[in-house]
């Protein structure tokens, strides 16, 4: 589990010649592997850094990758990953910096946060669009992929976003926040190519703090029409039809009455970025798993041929080539991502998995529940059960509750790539997943019922979820702990600190991952993005954990790294001083992880390995009943340069 992924988030070129992915190394930093598609028997050729670890690439034309890399740089309390970006060719023959400019910037509303691909320019041999994001905005650049020369194309202000552009690099919509009497409102404009004057559409203006989306997807081309999601009179997201020359918003196009419309795609198999055409090609929905419905024909008979040769998995297919190639991945809660080529729609080809050597028998398969809270409201959830697990024959189970991080987010039925609701259902634990109030992707209701109950109803949730599954059967009362990682961190938090009041009775034990902990620090923190703290930053509030320390009864872990920018580690080092303060006869602990980023992407396998190791551990010696009954074989608890607290 701490060794990197074997082979993940793998592309297919758009020519359709060639497959790229990321594949890790046993003691070396992860490497971009390429196939050529005419002969999958070759070996892949392959190349990486001795420094930097690549986290994400993409093809921004046939034979040139965008790459992406992290290294950790020691800078005192602000110590954290930098973020570097190249243009490299498919054989890694040779490399060109696009981020070098980072190095001058010294004033921090310049300083570079990302960088991504905002368009291709399929009609352009050497060139493509880049977003570089800045504090003090977004600049779209246009790069020459052979010289990495770049050529400012556009420029927006701190409270403006390009949203889309055309195949030909036309940028046609751009949102806009201006505040007014106090009220934030979201403006979008609209022009039909780059020379034209922008328009603002009125019907698409909303106050910001409604939250209500508005995302469009694809400007027609004609331009008479916007196809986007939009939930302003709906708890679920639909598809609707913005018409431009009457500025309204037509019924819904596709909708679903449990689900968000997630996204739809337009084109044909043989016009893929609908250049030529665009028809509607497909509508997918945000249910368990990512699901779709396909109006081409073509791409049915696809999804019905997938289908059959890979059952009980949750299905992606990406078709190049007029669907000659077919880069496809197949995952399920007991299956790791796996990908494969489908070759002239008759031979499936295995190119690599997330993780190597796993039998799906092995690993602890998963159902979708929804459990009812104690006002009523239904949460929907992941539920991990052990391998082969027979309520009749074996009764109760040790639970881990284990809520995701964000908030605003949400678990689903793909297999989990922390790897640990696996690890916990390999040992005898059910894991229950929450997409607990505050969740997204899941409607409106749900999403905006968690505002400023921190600690509060969105820990009820949680509570509330061990209860049922003991109603069940399925969930030993004596035997339930929490873990979590980030906002989940701070709900393991909260269930410490509940554990002497609301909660008291129900946990053995707490185990706390780079939590966020301080609801004053956070809401008025959060985040790089100005925007982003008055949308997110005005919902984080309830049941501070900070100032309750005190209460906590049951024994808690708390892990953290100190090159943690996201989650700042200042959260865990100021409870860990307190708890010494106001509850030093706890049964507490504080390990601090050097070099450690947020991000899983962003550690190494020692890393991992470490906190792995002290969760077990906490399980093994410090869980109340559940450690009378469990104990990891072959232990061996390790250390860190900055000892435990």
């Amino acid at each position: 589990m701490a060794r990197d992924w074997g082979v993940w988030n793998a592309r297919i070129s758009p020519d359709g010649k060639h497959i790229a992915a990321l594949a890790g190394l046993p003691g070396q930093n992860p490497v971009v592997r390429v196939w050529s598609t005419d002969d999958m028997s070759k070996p892949p050729t392959q190349f990486g850094s001795k420094t930097m670890r690549f986290t994400g690439f993409s093809f921004v034309k046939n034979a040139k990758l965008l790459v992406t890399a992290n290294q950790p740089v020691s800078a005192g309390a602000d110590s954290n990953w930098q973020n570097r970006a190249a243009i490299a060719s498919i054989d890694g023959s040779s490399f060109i910096d696009i981020s070098n400019e980072e190095a001058m910037n010294t004033r921090d509303e310049d300083r570079i946060i990302g960088y991504d691909l905002f368009h291709r320019l399929p009609n352009e041999e050497d060139s493509v669009l880049m977003m570089i994001s800045r504090f003090s905005g977004t600049e779209i650049v246009k790069v020459n992929v052979k010289t990495g020369r770049k050529d400012r194309y556009a420029r927006t202000g701190d409270n403006e976003s390009f949203l889309w552009s055309d195949g030909l690099g036309n940028i046609k919509l751009k949102s806009q926040t201006r505040a007014s009497n106090g009220i934030y409102t979201t403006y979008r404009y609209f022009r039909e190519n780059n020379k034209a004057e922008w328009k603002e559409l009125p019907a698409l203006r909303n106050p910001l703090n409604d939250r209500a989306n508005f995302t469009p997807i694809r400007v027609t081309n004609d331009n008479k029409s916007i196809y986007i999601l939009t939930d302003r009179t709906t708890n679920y997201a639909v598809l609707a039809k913005y018409d431009v020359a009457t500025d309204t918003v037509g019924p819904p196009i596709a909708a679903n009455t449990e689900f968000d419309i997630s996204d739809a795609g337009f084109g044909t198999p043989s016009d893929f970025e609908a250049i030529k055409n665009d028809p509607l090609r497909v509508i997918c929905w945000s249910g368990p798993s990512e699901e779709c419905q396909f109006y081409d024909p073509d791409d049915q008979h696809i999804y019905d041929l997938l289908e059959k040769a890979l059952p009980g998995t949750n299905i992606n297919f990406t078709v190049r080539s007029d669907g000659a190639n077919i880069l496809v991945s197949a995952t399920a809660p007991n299956v790791p991502t796996t990908y494969f080529l489908l070759k002239d729609k008759r031979k499936l080809i295995r190119i690599g998995s997330l993780l190597e050597g796993w039998d799906r028998d092995k690993l602890g398969p998963a159902e979708w529940v929804v459990y009812p809270t104690r006002d009523g409201f239904k949460i929907p959830s992941p539920l991990y059960l052990p391998p082969g697990y027979d309520k009749d024959r074996d009764g109760r189970l040790p639970l881990v509750v284990m809520p995701h991080g964000g908030p605003w987010a949400r678990d689903d039925m793909d297999f989990d790539a922390s790897f640990w609701p696996q690890m916990f259902a390999t040992r005898g634990f059910a894991v229950l997943m929450p997409n607990y109030r505050g969740s997204t992707g899941l409607g409106k209701a749900l999403w905006k019922g968690g505002d400023k109950q921190w600690g509060a109803i969105m820990q009820d949730d949680k509570d509330d979820g061990a209860k049922w599954l003991v109603e069940q059967g399925i969930a030993d009362p004596n035997r339930m702990m929490m873990y979590g990682y980030s906002y989940g961190g701070f709900a393991a938090a909260a269930a410490a600190v509940r554990s002497g009041g609301r909660s008291a009775g129900l946990w053995q034990c707490a185990i706390s991952g780079a939590p966020a902990i301080d609801l004053e620090r956070i809401s008025t923190d959060w985040g790089e993005d100005r925007l982003q703290r008055i949308i997110q930053g005005v919902t984080v509030a309830g049941y501070d954990p900070m100032k309750h320390l005190e209460d906590v009864i049951i024994p808690w872990l708390i892990f953290h790294g100190d090159y943690d920018r996201q989650a700042d580690t200042i959260h865990s080092r100021t409870a860990a001083a307190r708890m010494r303060q106001v509850n030093p006869g706890a049964t507490f602990k504080y390990v601090e992880i050097p070099r450690m980023s947020h991000q899983l992407r962003q550690m190494y396998p020692e890393h991992k390995e470490q906190f792995l190791t002290l969760i077990l551990d906490w399980m093994s010696n410090n869980c109340g009943n559940i450690s009378a009954q469990f104990k990891e074989p072959g232990l061996k608890l390790s250390g860190g340069k900055k000892a435990a607290k």
